[in-house]
């Protein structure tokens, strides 16, 4: 019998989860067994063979199962939790995937790290053969295509925002990542010296930064890659003895993973760290545009299912007017970029309003850039 750590056991699940088994594990299993025999340990993957497609169809028809078995035992969440620890370890042969098992194992500690999202966003993968086919596959689904064109939406801004501004400019990136948007980055007039702090917890996403991204930098851009905490940004007190004001903090991709508290905690701070004409810009993912289910099962990756108007409420709980927020949607509609100044802040002595009405989202048509 199959137990959660920690937890009670599941009585008389055994046969349930057979029958999940057979549904949603072995049929992939035949499948990709049979395409392992076919494709060359060797072969790099070919969108035009069609073996491409037949590794989606088996897996999207996997998935299918783990989606009905997720909303029809929806308040059972132990029974879920069983069968999603059963299928990742009945699915040990997906292991040939480059992306798949680094999202499992976890070496950084979270699955979507820096060298993550630099595959991500060159859509490229070390595996080759039957393991290469599942992760060109992988690149090229909903939220593959989101995490390139955040990164693109990310770059616009700070862009045309520096555009507008003279003299120093101090910029705070927060769960920096491996900074790609600073790729190409462009030669400013002599009028505008660009200071950059990208703040990472991981050695290893610095390393990359220093090594492949700062020597690239025009000089009016200085590019500071920082190892920290980005959960110790919190504290507005420690935020201004660590790095001073800034005139733009953002961050894409770190906002997700966190509960709604400690997230109101950091809006908060962030927003007493800026200067007063400073701006900040935060990206989120709607839950409602694409489906968590290949996540959750298929890659072990877990962050908050939040909603527009879900967002809105957390910046009025961090004390933000959000009828001054500026929003917009990447080219993939998935991500929401939001924009606040101090202008957007207030001063209250009540409990917070409640929100009725949101903002109207402006949609942003863009070109991902390679």
């Amino acid at each position: 019998m199959y137990t959660v750590q920690n937890e009670r056991p599941v009585k008389d699940c055994a046969p349930l989860l057979r029958q999940f088994e057979k549904e949603a594990i072995n049929p992939l299993a035949e499948t990709l067994f049979r395409l392992e025999k076919e494709i060359p340990n060797t072969a790099q993957p070919n969108t035009h063979d069609g073996y491409m497609e037949v590794v989606g169809e088996a897996i999207e028809r996997s998935l299918a199962v783990c989606r009905e078995f997720d909303a029809l035992w929806s308040e059972d969440p132990q029974l879920v939790k069983l069968a999603r620890q059963v299928y990742l370890e009945k699915t040990s042969f997906l292991s040939c995937s480059w992306i798949i098992q680094r999202a499992r194992s976890k070496p950084s500690g979270f699955a979507g790290d820096y060298l993550m999202l630099v595959k991500i966003y060159d859509q490229q993968t070390p595996a080759c053969g039957l393991g290469g086919y599942i992760d060109t596959w992988l690149l090229q689904i909903q939220l593959g295509q989101a995490v390139r064109t955040r990164l693109t939406s990310a770059r616009e801004f700070l862009l045309q925002e520096l555009l507008q501004r003279r003299g120093q400019i101090r910029i705070l990136d927060v769960a920096s990542g491996p900074c790609r948007e600073y790729i190409q980055w462009p030669r400013f007039s002599d009028i505008l010296q660009v200071e950059s702090l990208a703040l990472d917890n991981d050695p290893n996403a610095i390393a990359y930064v220093k090594e492949h991204v700062v020597p690239l930098l025009p000089q009016q851009t200085v590019l500071k890659p920082t190892q920290y905490n980005a959960l110790r940004t919190v504290s507005a007190e420690s935020n201004l003895r660590e790095f001073g004001t800034c005139d733009i903090i953002y961050s894409v991709g770190l906002l997700d993973y966190l509960s709604d508290k400690h997230l109101v905690r950091m809006l908060n701070a962030w927003l007493d760290t800026l200067k007063p004409e400073g701006v900040m810009y935060v990206a989120f993912k709607d839950c409602q545009r694409y489906d968590h289910t290949i996540y959750q099962w298929l890659l072990d990756w877990y962050f908050y299912q939040r909603t527009e108007g879900d967002v809105f409420r957390l910046f009025d709980l961090a004390g933000y007017d959000v009828s001054q927020l500026e929003s917009s949607r990447d080219a993939s509609g998935i991500i929401i970029n939001f924009v606040s100044s101090p202008s957007g802040r207030i001063h209250r002595v009540d409990a917070p309003i409640q929100i009725t009405a949101r903002p109207r989202v402006h949609n942003m048509s863009m070109t991902v850039k390679p």
